[in-house]
């Protein structure tokens, strides 16, 4: 399906080996070479009709799926080469599209010294400082071209799953947990997507490498660290330990704020993104329960944050 792209652009094309298909028949993950040179592929052609195994799909979702890919392209073509070294994103060599597909042609991270990101604490902390360091140097960032809110899950983008919500109360403070985090007057870009498989770390320096943008857009940094901590975290490890990663993040937010931002109180925002904590972790929660109420990642340390929020 995207041979004749790259023909178009590549004299000698080499597929190799397909890493992955993407989300319900969006496309695919292949490693391949392109004149002479070792790249990995993401080939993307979002069908119109979207089959997955447990919801199905309205127009609004597949237009949504579609609208992803879009702001991933042009993250890939205006936002990704200004990131720093704390916190690079995958190599993105070009960008390759025509009526109805995308490629994105990306250096091949383990051919640079990088492996899958797994649940190791040297891994999560790397990934915590890149996520600081993210959000620091795109802070007050307006997302143009971006997602205007960024995650897969903020209430404009899920109309579907709100409509499903059988818990009244929940349901009917979401607007309450959604308008306290778009009117944070601390906004910077966040990746929208930032759970353990989305990075790589370096074999050497243990460095985090990030990918897949198809929710950045603007928020607040707290929203990432939420999702990522839920990704890798079970109910006891984030009992035990999120406070002590929530102190980790905002020591390396600090410092990356005083690195790009010296004229910025950093203790203010600080203070802020954590009265919001548990605002975030509601408004996931909210989410779920009207997606797939029986998700694993709803658990105790979730409904705690929830339940903490009685004034709202």
């Amino acid at each position: 399906m995207y041979k004749q792209l790259l023909a178009n652009h590549y004299k000698e094309i080499h597929i190799n080996s397909t890493i992955t298909s993407l989300w319900s028949g969006c496309g695919e993950i292949v490693r391949c070479n392109l004149d002479g040179i070792d790249c990995v592929i993401k080939a993307i052609a979002v069908p119109d009709h979207i089959n997955h195994p447990r919801i199905s799909q309205t127009q609004f979702a597949i237009n949504r799926k579609r609208r992803s890919y879009d702001v991933e392209y042009y993250w890939y073509q205006h936002y990704a080469q200004s990131l720093p070294a704390q916190s690079p994103a995958l190599s993105c060599f070009n960008t390759l599209k025509n009526e109805h597909q995308r490629v994105l042609v990306f250096s091949d991270f383990e051919c640079d010294g990088f492996a899958a990101a797994e649940k190791i604490p040297s891994h999560i902390n790397a990934i915590i400082k890149w996520l600081a360091y993210f959000h620091a140097v795109n802070f007050q960032q307006r997302p143009l071209g971006l997602w205007p809110q960024g995650n897969y899950w903020h209430l404009d983008t899920r109309p579907d799953e709100y409509t499903k919500i059988s818990d009244a109360v929940i349901k009917q403070k979401a607007q309450c947990f959604d308008r306290e985090i778009r009117n944070c007057e601390y906004q910077t870009l966040i990746h929208g997507d930032a759970k353990l498989a989305n990075f790589a770390v370096g074999i050497t320096t243990e460095q985090a490498l990030g990918y897949d943008f198809q929710y950045v857009g603007g928020g607040i940094g707290v929203t990432d660290l939420m999702y990522f901590l839920g990704s890798c975290l079970t109910n006891t490890e984030l009992e035990q330990a999120s406070d002590d990663y929530l102190a980790k993040y905002f020591d390396y937010f600090t410092q990356a704020m005083h690195e790009y931002h010296r004229g910025v109180d950093a203790s203010i925002i600080v203070d802020k993104w954590r009265a919001l904590w548990p605002v975030v972790w509601a408004d996931f929660y909210r989410f779920l329960l009207g997606w797939s109420p029986n998700h694993v990642k709803i658990n105790n340390y979730m409904q705690e944050q929830y339940q903490a929020l009685d004034t709202y």
